[in-house]
């Protein structure tokens, strides 16, 4: 059986089309670049290269020819971990921009992003692909496959480059599965050192079919226990800094967290849908600590952050993204979720159904099997589309879960699948509808999250 180490050798030498990976000691570049965060004037693209080296980012509108291109430097140093992120301003709205990072080494990959429609533009239709649970091998414990189905990615791609509507992909949680100890290599758990998870994080980075998904539209992302640490990772994780500031360093999001709480939540706004991406790690009581109403998932001052982004938000719709369930069931410290923190979770449902805010949805993962929830709140309906998992291993619905009220049956999948937003519509006729597909595309079912009206 190959070793780790040997294998992050082997997957970073694969070919991608005019992205050369040298085996001399040339600096080259690590992955593709990923466009993330993205307005009607800037983008944030995220670079890397496998040496230290010096990087030049040319980008021009796509009806227009390379020689016009606008170029900015980048240096990817050894202390960033040979990455940097490119803040891109001055842009056109809604346009298409094609791009080439260049090292010094000669190294060059091209690539394509876009901006959003100027604020104040009548709303156009735009869909967002999501997903969560992402385990990029295959190992078998107790006789099953721990991840499947790995055609995922590709069927996403492609479903990408088919599509005719503008997107871009948020990624729900457990993107990356730093793993524990290994008995079989003696090695430590990947969570154990700093070294040893920025080694991870290369290491799925350099995989072909994330690189071709990587390559196909803009991304966004959350983190939950496996991007973060342990197994149930919580406040007390003794890395939580330096898991922080990698996952900051690899994701492209807007600005995360802020001096007075850390964290990777942020939000960002596109069209008239407004998102609302959350920590549920860094702050985070202990799941099975004893029933309290202070023990808070998220912690007062994010919540307090979230409400009153909530109240102040004109976008019509709000996305609320988080790497546990929302409205799940279950006993304290049963199956992670929300229902675990009843106090945090309670106060936050009474706070919409007093404050009335029209257009609010959620969206999660995590628990290995698809749902869609329901809940009454102010006189409007809150739903939930819990979508997992990507390739990771598939978990049965569990007994109380079958006996949540608020839990659609119909939703239910138990394979491995991904989601879909679509933003469709004018005026008060304006929805969200939520679509599940399996892993080569098949559509399995369709709800409307949201509403204008």
């Amino acid at each position: 059986m190959t070793n780790r180490r040997d294998a992050l050798k082997s997957a970073a030498l694969l070919p991608l089309a005019g992205l050369p990976f040298a085996a001399s000691a040339a600096p080259a570049l690590s992955g593709v670049p990923i466009a993330g965060h993205f307005t009607h004037e800037a983008v944030r693209l995220w670079v890397q290269a496998t040496e230290e080296a010096k990087a030049t980012v040319r980008y021009w509108p796509a009806n227009s020819a390379e020689p016009e291109a606008a170029s900015l430097a980048l240096a990817l140093d050894k202390a960033s971990g040979h990455c940097a992120i490119a803040e891109i301003a001055g842009l056109m709205a809604a346009t298409s921009y094609r791009y080439r990072v260049t090292l010094d080494s000669g190294a060059s990959v091209a690539g394509i992003f876009r901006t959003t429609p100027a604020p104040g533009s009548t709303p156009r239709d735009f869909r967002v692909y999501m997903g969560s649970c992402a385990y990029t091998e295959t190992y078998t414990r107790g006789g099953n496959p721990y991840g499947a189905n790995h055609q995922v990615f590709d069927t996403i791609a492609g479903a990408m480059r088919a599509d005719a509507m503008p997107h871009f992909m948020l990624w729900l949680g457990d993107n990356l599965y730093l793993r524990g100890p290994s008995e079989t290599f003696k090695q430590p758990a990947e969570y154990s050192t700093a070294a040893h998870m920025d080694l991870r994080y290369r290491e799925v980075r350099a995989q072909l079919q994330l690189r071709r998904l990587f390559a196909a539209t803009h991304h966004y992302a959350i983190w939950d226990d496996h991007d973060y640490g342990p197994d149930n990772g919580d406040r007390s994780f003794t890395l939580k800094e330096d898991s922080l500031r990698l996952f900051r360093a690899y994701w492209p999001n807007p600005a995360m967290g802020s001096a007075g709480l850390p964290g990777t939540w942020c939000s960002f706004r596109h069209q008239d849908a407004e998102f609302f991406l959350l920590d549920d790690r860094f702050n985070r009581d202990a799941e099975k600590a004893q029933p309290d109403p202070a023990k808070a998932m998220y912690g007062l001052a994010q919540m307090a952050w979230l409400k009153r982004s909530l109240a102040a938000s004109k976008a019509t719709f709000k996305l609320v993204a988080g790497g546990s369930q929302f409205l799940s069931a279950g006993k304290n410290g049963e199956h992670s979720g929300w229902h675990s923190y009843p106090g945090e979770r309670d106060d936050f449902l009474a706070f919409l159904d007093k404050e009335r805010i029209p257009g609010v949805a959620l969206l999660s993962g995590d628990r290995h099997n698809t749902q869609f929830f329901s809940h009454k709140a102010g006189g409007t309906t809150l739903n939930e589309f819990s979508c997992s998992p990507l390739t990771s291993k598939v978990g049965k619905v569990g007994k109380a879960e079958l006996e949540n009220p608020r839990r659609d049956p119909a939703c239910s999948v138990e394979t491995q699948n991904y989601g879909t937003l679509e933003f469709s519509g004018e005026g008060s006729a304006r929805k969200v509808t939520a679509r599940c597909f399996d892993a080569d595309g098949k559509l399995l079912w369709t709800r409307v999250l949201a509403t204008a009206a």
